[in-house]
């Protein structure tokens, strides 16, 4: 490290014709100049500069060190340059983990946004029930979906997914439509095993908390089989708005209990540093809180259109 700013002094020496000068440029004194110069001929064991009272020359050596000088002083400052567009402009590879509902209803469009405005970056989602562990699996980040158990990682909150009990109107149709949550005793129940606890909690129009319980007739850890049987209409089920928001757009599948209030599941981004998070990580969960906040929004609107519709 010495030496190589040691060589930075002889450049500018070189540059600036003069020790006096070189020393106004680099904002040191003349002396610590001069000795700089010296300690390098001496590691050197040759003489680069041919100083006079009036002027100051390049010794044949000289002339050959300068142009090394010039060529890795350059090689830094490109360094230099790279790491600070690293630091300001998302490149390389990010390694996402998520669950595959997570993946396939939320990060797949966002990472395709996301890359179309940041060419230099690339995406490696890395999918699995349970999600796949951060630090095993050599990821940059894993979303995860409910409370978060203890752990050593840092947690971002990035947001909260709605969710909503609802049915085709196909099943609704032929089966009546319930009218509060206690009714769903006497309709078929989608289960998704995956969650630990199939018992949620909604809030009455009185603002009452009412837990529950429902008893699955049909049972799945597949979310894409459990959206096939909610479409093809065999009953109802408790999911996040976003895995069926295109069918309640239009008009195949219908929230229930408008008036009710359910609660929405947190999500999280876990990472392993808190501080000088690289710039990638940080563009990602940006674009996860943006989402997340639109998402909300959505919820909103189709709150009040069930309410109004009651």
């Amino acid at each position: 490290m010495d030496r190589l700013k040691r060589m930075s002094v002889f450049a500018q020496v070189v540059e600036s014709g003069s020790y006096t000068a070189a020393a106004l440029r680099l904002k040191m004194s003349v002396s610590a100049i001069s000795q700089s110069i010296t300690k390098l001929e001496n590691e050197l064991q040759i003489k680069l500069l041919n100083r006079s009272t009036r002027s100051l020359g390049l010794t044949e050596a000289g002339k050959i060190y300068y142009q090394g000088c010039q060529k890795m002083l350059q090689s830094v400052r490109e360094v230099h340059e790279q790491l600070y567009a690293f630091n300001n402009t998302p490149t390389g590879t990010l390694r996402i983990g998520s669950s595959s509902t997570m993946a396939q209803n939320v990060l797949a469009a966002m990472t395709a946004k996301m890359l179309s405005e940041y060419p230099g970056l690339t995406v490696n989602l890395v999918t699995g029930i349970p999600a796949p562990d951060l630090i095993a699996d050599g990821l940059d980040l894993v979303i995860r979906v409910g409370k978060l158990q203890d752990s050593s990682l840092f947690s971002k909150l990035l947001g909260a997914m709605p969710m909503v009990v609802c049915s085709a109107k196909s099943y609704l149709s032929q089966h009546g439509k319930p009218e509060t949550p206690a009714d769903m005793v006497n309709f078929a129940w989608l289960e998704y095993s995956v969650r630990h606890d199939s018992d949620f909690d909604v809030i009455t129009p009185e603002g009452q908390t009412m837990r529950i319980s429902p008893e699955g007739r049909f049972i799945t850890n597949d979310a894409q089989t459990m959206i096939r049987w909610l479409k093809s209409g065999v009953g109802i089920a408790y999911v996040p708005l976003m895995w069926i928001i295109d069918e309640i757009n239009s008009g195949e599948v219908e929230i229930l209990f408008g008036n009710y209030q359910t609660e929405p599941r947190p999500v999280y981004a876990l990472y392993t540093e808190k501080d000088k998070l690289p710039l990638k990580v940080q563009v990602c969960i940006n674009y996860l809180t943006d989402y997340f906040k639109e998402v909300s929004k959505i919820y909103r609107i189709h709150r009040k259109r069930e309410s109004a519709a009651k």
